[in-house]
């Protein structure tokens, strides 16, 4: 079994000889449909757990406990092995799957645990670190998710700021399966606990209980693949049928019966009837234990089919996430690194990356006395896409405007300076839309649209020139590059592409930038890429925008040794879009300036905040 997925045709082709892809699409724009593979246009995607919420261990034989996760041990996990099933499993050589009955704070919980050969267990699940240096031979690797535990579901709530208390009527609704038996548990009224709901609904955008417990209980595993389809594993685990399955996953996502007989094309008593069953058998007794039950099971189902290993873990703690709720229920997601005492700084990402902002450039602004916050655009990350705005008919930017406007209304902050690595269109929308909002901006290489610049360079470029000559196939070269993502593939298509560079070469072989740029990249994974083939479709189509005079604020760093853009047509591109702006070519800088370059960077706005207390003096 190997730890990758099968390198499609076009990005084996970019891969091996770039030059030759990038002639061939040139002299050929058609040729591009035979080098895309139809099942890997429709890749699948991989989970990226959050460690706390996922416990395993290692087996002998006789079902021993050889070495455990810190999870499993808490748990005392060991009381559920099963010596049968691990026998089952080393002789079969495949992974058994069985629901088993545990004790939770609120009473039994059925779970799935999963027995696999470790030969078979170690190269394809990303398991959590303690067992990763455990030898799998002739042994069993036990995996559950339990349920979702304390610490995790802090963490969930943390990201939708609630407070003390309302983190602890969530922790005690998910353990009591509603706001009664949860009032009961905490010893306050009923009255008390309905009202704190009320806020806590309001503050994470949900509608009803089994909404919140699903909506968090998911949260807590971390980001689970889109478009995955978990009734099958409620069907060959716990013998639902498939129309039992399909209603159970409605209802727990937060439907009414009601709302699940209309989205299903059922009647209100069909869905009622199969209910009984459906609680009956998963052995729960509410939508909001149902909702915790499927949030476990969908953890787990994204463990199973995560053959690969390559994405693993992503600690919240480290990766700080906070989301707000936009008026129609979906959410964006923003980082605050701190310190609440400093001047607020948007870092923006590129069309490519995602919030998770360069370790470096955060903590030397954090030191210049700023306090970094970052946003994932519309479709990026773990900011959901805007309800029915497809690729190529609106302006992405514009919404991204939006999403801005309500997170600083949010924050009460009347206006923020802007660094923005790549992403300089939606920094435009917001200055457009609201001008007064907009401080000091960096703009650090800016991306002009495709056809006004012809460098083409390495695998990325090789993309940049499909994207430019066939944009209709955005959609299909993304879902095939997300499917086939792994470190490995990534950060070696970038060094190519940065061949001929010396500062963005250096950049790379740096651990610590290499890493950074990986984790800004690897939640495109999980198959959250609505938001990269929006705004690439509008790279590849726009028109130069209007030039914007007056911005006297702003500022436009470019590396002389660009790879992925020439810096001449950059330039001047630029000038004629801000022509009072400020331009510097940085000579000894790359793409990756605002990696290697942040002191100039953070001088930049500390001039500028420095004049700014001169005049007010």
């Amino acid at each position: 079994m190997t730890d990758e997925p099968r390198l499609p045709t076009f990005l084996r082709a970019v891969m091996e000889d770039a030059d030759a892809v990038l002639a061939a699409t040139r002299d050929a724009p058609d040729a591009l449909d035979a080098l895309i593979e139809p099942e890997a246009a429709q890749a699948g995607f991989s989970p990226l757990f959050n460690p706390q919420s996922i416990a395993a261990a290692v087996l002998d034989a006789k079902g021993r406990v050889r070495a455990a996760s810190r999870l499993f041990a808490e748990e005392l996990g060991e009381r559920y092995i099963d010596p049968g099933l691990v026998a089952r499993a080393l002789h079969s050589g495949k992974p058994v799957v069985a629901p088993v009955a545990v004790e939770s704070g609120g009473g039994p919980e059925s779970v799935i645990f999963v027995y696999a050969p470790a030969g078979e267990a170690f190269p394809a699940w990303r398991l959590p670190p303690e067992l990763a240096q455990e030898a799998p031979t002739g042994k069993v690797v036990v995996l559950t998710t339990l349920s979702a535990r304390a610490g995790p579901i802090e963490q969930a709530c943390a990201a939708f700021g609630l407070t003390a208390s309302q983190t602890r009527i969530v922790q005690a609704v998910i353990r009591a399966g509603s706001i009664k038996g949860a009032s009961e548990m905490l010893a306050i009224s009923h009255v008390t606990g309905r009202e704190t709901l009320s806020e806590i609904y309001r503050r994470t955008g949900t509608r009803r209980v089994s909404e919140l417990v699903g909506l968090l209980s998911g949260l807590a595993f971390g980001a689970m693949p889109s478009e995955a389809d978990h009734a099958p594993l409620l069907v060959d685990v716990w013998g639902l049928s498939r129309k039992q399955a399909s209603i159970a996953l409605v209802v727990a996502g937060g439907a009414s019966r009601e709302e699940a007989a209309r989205a299903l094309g059922l009647s209100v008593a069909v869905v009622r009837k199969e209910m009984e069953q459906v609680f009956a058998t998963l052995r729960v007794s509410s939508a909001s234990e149902l909702a915790r039950t499927v949030s476990t099971l969908s953890a787990l189902g994204a463990l199973l089919g995560a053959t690969r290993g390559q994405l693993g873990f992503a600690d919240p703690r480290v990766e700080p996430l906070r989301l707000l709720p936009r008026a129609d229920g979906t959410r964006i997601a923003w980082s605050d690194y701190g310190p609440v005492g400093g001047r607020p700084v948007l870092i923006v990402h590129s069309s490519m990356t995602s919030r998770l902002a360069p370790s470096g450039l955060v903590e030397a602004l954090q030191r210049g006395g700023f306090r970094p916050i970052a946003v994932d655009r519309p479709g990026f990350g773990m900011t959901d896409p805007v309800p029915g705005l497809r690729a190529g008919e609106h302006d992405p930017f514009d919404a991204s405007a939006r999403d801005l406007i309500a997170l600083l209304d949010a924050l009460r902050l009347p206006a923020i300076d802007i660094v923005a690595r790549g992403g300089a269109q939606a920094v435009l929308a917001l200055a457009r839309r609201a001008p007064e909002r907009v401080g000091r901006v960096v703009l650090v290489n800016p991306d002009p649209i495709s056809g006004a610049d012809s460098l083409r360079r390495g695998p990325l470029g090789a993309f940049k020139e499909a994207y430019w000559r066939r944009p209709e196939l955005i959609g299909a070269f993304a879902r095939m590059l997300a499917g086939s993502l792994t470190r490995e593939r990534l950060l070696g298509m970038v060094r190519q592409s940065m061949h001929g560079s010396p500062p963005d070469e250096a950049a790379m072989a740096d651990p610590r930038i290499a890493e950074d740029y990986w984790r800004s990249v690897r939640m495109f994974a999980t198959g959250r890429i609505a938001g990269y083939v929006n705004e690439q479709v509008a790279i590849a189509r726009e028109s130069p925008p209007d030039p914007m005079p007056g911005l006297v604020r702003w500022s436009v760093f470019i590396g002389a040794h660009d790879t992925l853009h020439d810096p001449d047509h950059v330039d001047r591109y630029w000038r004629r879009v801000l022509p009072d702006s400020r331009f510097e070519r940085v000579a000894d800088a790359g793409r990756f300036l605002a990696m290697t370059h942040t002191a100039r960077v953070i001088e930049t706005l500390l001039d500028y905040a420095a004049t700014k207390s001169r005049v007010a003096l």
